[in-house]
């Protein structure tokens, strides 16, 4: 894999949302219970990385998980909410142990390239 390119792109940027999308998919998904991202994008026709990106813009209104995505409503049980929320951020932790030993190997490789003074 030593010198080989593989094309990666990391130009993309996450898809610009409106306050007014995140209302329409908030109505949506009202008494739908768990949608999958599948469905969402079947049905109403965006991209799961838009629904992704909505859900993110949701102020908590979004609930997300393995189960797909879920208005937080009066239906929700504290206990799905807790849930949902508890996922996010042990996610949001082994991205964040991901990225520190991502940046441990960068300063390791950096004094190994950076000159002797």
């Amino acid at each position: 894999m030593t010198g080989e390119n593989l094309e990666l792109d990391f130009s993309h940027r996450p898809p610009q949302v409106s306050a007014n999308q995140v209302d329409a998919l908030c109505a949506y998904l009202a008494g739908k219970g768990w949608v999958k991202a599948a469905t969402i994008e079947a049905e109403i026709e965006i991209s799961e990385r838009r629904v992704r990106r909505l859900a993110e813009r949701s102020d908590g209104r979004i609930l997300s998980g393995q189960k797909g995505y879920r208005l937080f409503d009066a239906s929700v049980s504290l206990e799905e909410a807790d849930h949902a929320a508890n996922w996010l951020i042990a996610q949001g932790k082994t991205m964040i142990r991901r990225g520190v030993a991502i940046r441990r190997r960068f300063h390791q490789f950096a004094r190994e390239r950076t000159p002797a003074a």
